[in-house]
């Protein structure tokens, strides 16, 4: 009979801070064009588990129109960096750091529509069960839009 066994995040590699981001979160993502106008906004739900020195995260989006996408994220801290890979993406590469001040900062590049879309983003938690992220876009290196999210952890 085997085991569920999970082991708590290797603090001599993570930062603390992303501990404090363990657990699911739900917001509504807000996305606007590059003058600042509303474009549209969808609905997600982010787990995030950190065992050892490996980093999970599962991205779940709901749309207007009812549809669904799930999104899965792996990645190992080195040197109190965060390396990302995603096997949704063939291409995603990502770091994320702590950044001080209660915020990790997050760059991201993918493929997608035949386009290079890079994101910056900041995560910044304003109490132990509340955050905002905004997240700068860029496709081929021109600006495309701001998005941001104000989250609450749900467990």
């Amino acid at each position: 009979m085997s085991e569920n066994i999970s082991y708590p995040p290797d603090l001599e590699k993570v930062p603390e801070i992303f501990t404090r981001h363990i657990g699911t979160w739900q917001g509504e993502y807000i996305k606007t064009d590059t003058r600042g106008q509303f474009s549209h906004s969808f609905f997600g739900n982010f787990t995030v588990t950190i065992e050892g020195s490996h980093y999970r995260q599962v991205n779940n989006y709901q749309y207007s129109d009812g549809s669904r996408l799930q999104l899965n994220f792996q990645g190992q801290f080195e040197n109190q960096i965060l390396k990302l890979s995603s096997s949704s993406y063939s291409d995603f590469e990502a770091i994320a750091w702590d950044a001080g001040q209660e915020t990790v900062c997050f760059r991201a590049t993918k493929t997608q529509d035949s386009a290079l879309i890079t994101f910056v983003e900041t995560m910044t938690l304003l109490s132990k069960n509340q955050r905002v992220r905004s997240t700068q876009a860029f496709k081929n290196s021109i600006f495309d839009g701001i998005s941001f999210i104000e989250e609450i952890r749900l467990s």
